[in-house]
């Protein structure tokens, strides 16, 4: 027996299937501004996309890229080589400036850019190692620094959301039979430091989608990493009543969580190896597809 549908619900189901492949096809997009670092047969390369739609391209860089992070003109590009300089590269003349250099007393990580102020957030590490962190700025005309974040322990990963800075705090390592690291962020004009996450596990990587107030990261609270994102409303931070939600999960290593026009890149890894992939708007799941002489991925950016 044949059952005939409303032509009302053939035109729903069709625009619905329309709808599900656009996003679909959307979700495979490359968003202009991604940076990425991928191991090739000739080692770690820095990967950038320059224009939006168009597939990634290998960046000129005679070093190994840590954590780089791209300006939003596109014309710039900062990073700490495997040196431990903190440097900048110039997409219009390929020349490479160098900021910091590292030394007995500090080393250098995770370099994030603050546009505005023509200034570039750094992660110090004393005596070159992760025990103790502070977050410092370099002024990019005169190439002074000055202290931001000076808490006890270590602070990683910042990421700037005008006016605050959010980053991962550790907070015990001994004592506490593991390691224990949640997402804060510092008001950089009130100099006020909150907590936000409270899992009790390692919280880190925090990407912050202002429009919708979302708090986006990787966790292992539940033994893997897998991405959650948490409420910003201002009446819910602090609360442990704050919504948090779960957005992947499986026998898999989620990561290095990334924002562009409502969609959400993260690297994935698993035991048939690991990819870029993207969450749509719907929570579908899409892998985007990098070059075959790529073996491994990180330091996703957007």
């Amino acid at each position: 027996m044949k059952i005939l549908l409303p032509s009302s619900c053939l035109l729903i189901l069709s625009l619905w299937a329309l709808s599900s492949l656009a996003n679909n096809a959307d979700c495979r997009h490359w968003p202009k501004g991604m940076v990425f670092v991928g191991l090739t047969d000739e080692g770690w390369k820095t990967y950038a996309v320059s224009k939006a739609g168009s597939p990634p391209k290998k960046v000129p860089l005679n070093a190994e890229a840590r954590t780089p992070v791209m300006s939003s003109d596109g014309q710039s590009l900062f990073y700490v080589n495997e040196r431990g300089q903190v440097n900048g590269f110039s997409f219009t003349d390929q020349q490479i400036t160098t900021y910091l250099s590292p030394s007995k007393e500090a080393g250098y990580a995770h370099p994030e850019i603050d546009e505005k102020n023509n200034d570039l957030f750094i992660v110090q590490l004393k005596q070159g190692k992760s025990v103790d962190t502070d977050i410092l700025s370099i002024n990019l005309a005169t190439q002074t620094t000055k202290p931001i974040i000076i808490q006890r322990s270590a602070q990683f990963e910042p990421q700037l959301r005008t006016p605050w800075l959010y980053y991962s705090h550790v907070h015990c390592v001994v004592g506490c039979g593991k390691i224990i690291q949640e997402i804060w962020r510092y008001h950089t004009v009130s100099g006020i430091a909150e907590q936000l996450t409270l899992l009790n596990a390692i919280s880190r990587q925090p990407m912050v989608d202002e429009h919708n107030q979302w708090l986006y990261f990787s966790s292992n609270a539940e033994g893997y990493y897998h991405l959650y994102r948490q409420s910003l409303d201002t009446n819910t931070v602090g609360n442990k009543t704050a919504l948090l939600e779960k957005l992947t999960d499986g026998n898999v290593t989620d990561g290095s969580p990334a924002l562009d026009q409502g969609r959400l890149y993260f690297i994935r890894q698993q035991i048939s190896g690991v990819n870029i992939m993207c969450r749509n708007a719907e929570g579908q799941l899409n892998e985007m597809l990098i070059s075959e002489g790529i073996h491994d991925i990180r330091d996703l950016e957007i």
